[in-house]
């Protein structure tokens, strides 16, 4: 089993270098083929792009930040 590793930031937080940010493990009972395409669909189906500030926001108000595969 492979997990895959979201990276969310809080909502209504600026991204820094010293931002406290959010690991959500996803266990993926398959072998991961390619880590990136899954972190896209993932990222399709959890968040909305809002043009204006140019960032992938949760329902929640966190920003979607990236993942890895583990």
């Amino acid at each position: 089993m492979r997990v895959l590793i979201l990276i969310l930031l809080s909502s209504q937080t600026q991204f820094t270098i010293s931002s406290k940010l959010d690991l959500v493990y996803i266990d993926q009972p398959n072998e991961i083929i390619n880590c990136f395409q899954l972190i896209d669909d993932v990222r399709e189906n959890i968040a909305t792009y809002n043009n204006e500030t140019n960032k992938w926001l949760l329902k929640d108000g966190r920003q979607f930040i990236g993942g890895m595969c583990e």
